[in-house]
């Protein structure tokens, strides 16, 4: 896991780069302290198949919420990179998952109105197994497509997250890895 977490950083780094750098080939630092800085933002609730990796649970649907807008921090030359921000929640009444999630996904659009796009992600889970609980730290990767229409937003996403190895409330040092697959639909402001 510490690599994992060491990966991030330096993928975070080496992406970024220096002002100086990013300036040159097009990219843009701090685009949302800009005057004409456009959000773009959307609201979606979301749900689909979840499948804990570990022995939480069984394969079931959750659901969520997803706040999602153009990335304030970093932008490329082309495309875009789309932050979201989501709450999802499994519970099947003896086991109970809840992430809170940030994924930046890089967009390119395949057709107007629709892009598609991965990227990395952190997050917090918060696990309760036979009333016991625990609460870890995260690291996803995931890919998405997006379709846009005036107001509506409709999109699909899959992601795979892993923590720690920690007793999540099941007697084991397994953590909490999931997978989910989710369907979105939402409204653009």
């Amino acid at each position: 896991m510490k690599t994992l977490y060491k990966l991030a950083i330096v993928t975070f780094f080496a992406i970024s780069g220096s002002n100086i750098y990013a300036n040159d080939k097009g990219w843009e630092i701090l685009p949302g302290t800009k005057d004409g800085f456009i959000f773009d933002h959307s609201i979606a609730v979301m749900a689909g198949p979840f499948q804990s990796t570990t022995q939480i649970g069984e394969r079931t649907t959750g659901m969520g919420i997803e706040l999602s807008m153009n990335c304030m921090i970093i932008q490329p030359p082309t495309n875009r990179i789309r932050q979201q921000v989501s709450y999802f929640m499994y519970e099947d009444g003896e086991s109970e998952i809840q992430t809170t999630e940030l994924n930046p996904h890089y967009l390119f659009e395949i057709l107007p109105k629709l892009e598609i796009g991965a990227g990395p992600g952190v997050g917090y889970i918060r696990t309760r197994v036979d009333g016991k609980s625990a609460n870890l730290l995260a690291a996803q990767f995931g890919g998405s497509l997006h379709y846009r229409f005036k107001k509506l937003f409709l999109g699909a996403e899959a992601r795979y997250q892993v923590t720690p190895k920690a007793d999540v409330g099941d007697g084991k040092e397994n953590g909490a890895r999931n997978a989910r697959a989710t369907l979105k639909i939402g409204y653009n402001f």
